[in-house]
């Protein structure tokens, strides 16, 4: 595992607890025209993991509370089962939809409510 320093100066590896990668490569906060998603936003990580937060829950110095994990299946024959990283995501403008695009041309549609993958565009189809 790759090891680096935080700032307190302690080595750290690049995973945290459950053992997914802790580098959020795009974040995006849901748009006030979504109902019932007050304070929500989505973070996808370098290991393909699309998670939605509750951040109205974060007051006090509380953390902002995991709603969704969002886990796109690995094609096959991809070479080693390695999931591509998210690139980008999205809301959806007035739905509770989140759009995320992987490191492998992949395209994703999650609804946030329940982490169902909606559809799916895989690159080159």
């Amino acid at each position: 595992t790759q090891q680096q320093q935080n700032n307190d100066g302690m080595e750290d590896d690049d995973m945290d607890e459950e053992g997914e990668a802790r580098s959020v490569e795009a974040v995006g906060f849901c748009p006030a025209a979504v109902p019932g998603t007050g304070g929500w936003c989505a973070t996808g990580g370098s290991d393909g993991v699309l998670k939605v937060w509750n951040t109205s829950v974060a007051s006090g110095g509380a953390a902002a509370q995991m709603r969704q994990r969002c886990v796109r299946p690995v094609p096959d024959g991809d070479g080693g089962g390695r999931a591509a990283g998210v690139t980008r995501l999205r809301w959806h403008g007035t739905l509770p939809l989140v759009i995320c695009s992987y490191s492998d041309g992949a395209v994703s549609v999650w609804d946030a409510r329940d982490g169902r993958l909606a559809t799916a565009f895989n690159g080159g189809n």
